[in-house]
């Protein structure tokens, strides 16, 4: 009996002991292995990064310790020469000008950036942000890294889903839906359809991203004639008139496909 409770003794304190470190693992695990982010430890400079397959990683920049330092959105950071975003160099980023918009947006005195690409046409020096994905020089306004080559972009609006990832936009010249231009001539007619992946029709054609509903995106002829008329939308991405079902990448399609 005395030895039984021993053993019994013997193993509770095992457990407990186990317990503890499987304790203390979990509490290391969420302190520093999911931790992401820049670490200066005043030698190195490290990025730590979390991959869902393969664990925590971490990567030695080429950074100058002592200039390093981590911006106000924390996915960017730089040293005397180099801005990085999240962990990565920014290629011609100028470092000394650079600075920090929000967590995917920076300029510098010559453009601006998006990530760590740099935003086509746009100029740094007046380079603001209007959301996740749009942003403004004054001159024009871009959709991520694209350029609209609005006519008036000082008239620029949203008129479906702003804030989202589909956005349909205006400056009062043509539609665009995200970084497409609607190619219609006839503004004043132009019925665009939220949440339909960028259909839109006029009183004359029916369009697809910015080009006509008859063509593919390769420019391929796939459609004869639509009835604008009787044109509709049924879903995203799906569409139909009196004649039949269209499928936006193929052309006619059969309705119960």
């Amino acid at each position: 009996m005395l030895w039984s409770n021993t053993l019994k003794l013997n193993n509770t304190a095992a457990l407990k002991r186990l317990s503890i470190a499987i304790l203390q693992s979990f509490l290391l695990l969420a302190i520093t292995g999911c931790s992401t982010g820049y670490n200066n430890d005043g030698n190195s400079v490290f990025y730590n990064y979390w991959n869902e397959g393969n664990g925590q990683h971490h990567r030695q920049l080429d950074a100058d310790p002592k200039t390093f330092n981590v911006l106000e959105f924390s996915s960017y950071a730089k040293d005397e020469k180099t801005v990085y975003f999240e962990g990565q160099e920014i290629i011609g980023a100028d470092a000394a000008s650079f600075v920090a918009l929000g967590d995917c947006y920076g300029k510098d005195k010559h453009s601006g950036w998006y990530g760590k690409d740099t935003i086509q046409t746009s100029r740094g020096s007046s380079f603001t942000v209007i959301n996740d994905h749009y942003s403004t020089d004054g001159f024009d306004v871009f959709y991520n890294t694209d350029p609209l080559h609005m006519k008036e972009p000082a008239n620029f609006r949203f008129v479906a889903g702003e804030g989202e990832y589909q956005s349909w936009t205006t400056d009062g010249n043509n539609y665009f839906f995200n970084s497409y231009k609607i190619p219609s001539a006839d503004y004043t007619h132009v019925t665009f359809y939220p949440n339909s992946g960028g259909l839109a029709k006029d009183l004359n054609r029916a369009y697809f991203l910015d080009h006509a509903l008859n063509y593919d995106i390769t420019g391929k002829h796939v459609v004869d004639t639509i009835d604008v008329a009787s044109f509709e939308v049924m879903g995203y991405m799906e569409c139909k008139d009196k004649y039949g079902c269209i499928n936006v990448y193929h052309g006619r399609e059969n309705c119960d496909e």
